[in-house]
């Protein structure tokens, strides 16, 4: 299974653990800060549209480039390489995204909170991504010895 493979299905499952906590957290009244209306405001996609969007980046986007990371970086507990990986797509997010959608950088518009909240998102994100694309490469490591097994007798 190619690297970026088990990327992108690591980071579908990265990218509900975030959604789950993202709902959560939102119907517990805990935050009023909502990725899904700021990712709306790109383009006017709706509120489906902006999930898929956010699903899209989550999975696609950020799951195929922590594959390449992975592959890049010292040897280390890959759920550790998650929490610096949620770090640096935090960093991005916050001087890039945040502007672009006219919150100014770190969300200075939204109080504090906006990106202590997001960092707690991307840590989760990024320790669930780590955790989940090592789970994939072991079992990918081990349907490999399976077949090279059956091969061999």
């Amino acid at each position: 299974m190619p690297h970026s493979t088990k990327g992108v299905i690591a980071g579908f499952f990265a990218t509900l653990v975030i959604s789950a906590i993202m709902l959560l957290l939102t119907a517990m009244g805990l935050t009023q800060f909502d990725i899904v209306t700021l990712i709306d405001r790109l383009g006017s996609i709706g509120r489906v549209g902006a999930w898929v969007d956010h699903f899209i980046v989550g999975t696609l986007l950020w799951g195929a480039i922590f594959a390449g990371f992975d592959t890049v970086t010292p040897k280390a507990p890959r759920w550790q390489k998650g929490l610096v990986f949620g770090v640096i797509a935090w960093l991005l997010m916050m001087l890039i995204f945040m502007p672009v959608v006219g919150v100014g950088p770190f969300g200075v518009n939204l109080g504090l909170m906006a990106p202590v909240t997001m960092l707690f998102l991307h840590l989760v994100y990024g320790a669930a991504l780590g955790i989940a694309f090592g789970f994939v490469d072991a079992w990918a490591e081990a349907r490999v010895k399976a077949r090279a097994q059956q091969h061999q007798t």
